[in-house]
């Protein structure tokens, strides 16, 4: 299981979801700041957008 934080200027939303492809989680509490949780076999976002 991986987590981490990102810092997305283009991520203007609130919310959370579940992508079944990457097996991961992503939480916005803030505008621009995702929260994410990958699963077992997940796919960790992409290092432009860390």
């Amino acid at each position: 299981m991986k987590c981490g934080l990102l810092f997305n200027w283009r991520s203007l939303w609130f919310g959370a979801h579940y992508s079944t492809f990457n097996k991961r989680v992503c939480i916005n509490l803030f505008p621009c700041v995702t929260f994410w949780v990958c699963g077992k076999g997940g796919n960790v976002p992409h290092k432009e957008y860390r």
